[in-house]
């Protein structure tokens, strides 16, 4: 019986542990959680029903596998306290997007299994969320012990998953942030430019609402090449003027959006290139590279 203890009782490590340790994953038993504060890991018990311990070495003690839930930069002084128990032939992992196994360093026995596992989600509620993990694909890094257990559970749970080298966590996690919280900030710029021409936030997102999730929903069926559509796509050199002189015009105190306008069109162009090999493009690349 491989038995789950989770330090970390926040909303990623409560929504894994109510998701994928559940009464029909067979072979594996949800031990419970260990917090800073109680009063979290009573809820996580709670909610998960399993057990609240108020320290580190009982649920080391009664786990063989050990899932590190807890903000990124508390990874390292976590490790450093588990050291000093005994981890003799128990898996020890954390669920980091950009931090890799090597954050496990200096163990003190070569029958330590270390590794990682991350959900291409974004986790934000403590209650809810677990509902969405269902869909999560999985990214799996670090030694063959850890991947060959934690591989049973998601086949299990019949979620996907990739296996990755160590050495690739950081740019894994950098292209979730291009689509997801870096997405937030053009969405940020969007309604900035709404406002300018008199929208209240709720009109704002009348007018945006269907833009966004239509084409988010095409490039995850189609793909960027045919998903493409708009100024830059149809070498509208123009309109591409034109948005600039407006940027440079316009009341936002933020001078970078000319930058990341020029930046993210010239990319653009290379999608359009691909779609369109028969199109020039080179009086719109100068024009976004003045």
């Amino acid at each position: 019986m491989v038995k789950i203890g989770i330090i970390g009782a926040g909303k990623v490590g409560v929504s894994l542990g109510k998701y994928l340790f559940d009464s029909s994953l067979v072979g594996f038993s949800l031990n419970g959680y260990y917090s800073k504060t109680t009063k979290s890991a009573d809820f996580a018990s709670r909610f998960t029903n399993s057990i609240s311990y108020n320290n580190l070495e009982s649920i080391v003690k009664d786990s063989n596998f050990l899932i590190i839930a807890t903000p990124d930069g508390e990874i390292k002084n976590v490790w450093r306290q588990l050291k000093s128990y005994n981890l003799e032939n128990k898996v020890i992992c954390h669920c980091s997007g950009s931090l890799s196994s090597k954050i496990f360093t200096d163990a003190p026995s070569e029958k330590i299994y270390k590794g990682s596992v991350h959900p291409a989600l974004a986790i934000n509620d403590i209650s809810s969320s677990y509902r969405d993990l269902e869909k999560a694909f999985f990214s799996l890094e670090g030694d063959r012990e850890f991947i060959d257990i934690f591989k049973n559970i998601l086949v299990k749970k019949g979620n996907r998953y990739k296996i990755i080298r160590s050495d690739d966590k950081i740019k894994y996690h950098l292209s979730s942030v291009f689509v997801s919280n870096l997405f937030l900030a053009l969405g940020n710029i969007s309604l900035k430019l709404l406002e300018e021409c008199g929208f209240d936030e709720s009109e704002s997102f009348d007018v945006l609402a269907n833009l966004a999730e239509l084409n988010v929903e095409n490039f995850v069926k189609n793909g960027p090449i045919k998903a493409l559509t708009g100024p830059v796509e149809r070498n509208d050199f123009t309109t591409i003027e034109n948005h600039l002189m407006a940027i440079d015009d316009g009341d936002i105190k933020h001078k970078d959006i000319t930058d990341i306008y020029r930046l993210l069109s010239l990319e653009l162009v290379e999608i359009a290139k691909n779609k369109h090999e028969d199109r020039d493009y080179t009086n719109i690349i100068k024009l976004l590279m003045k």
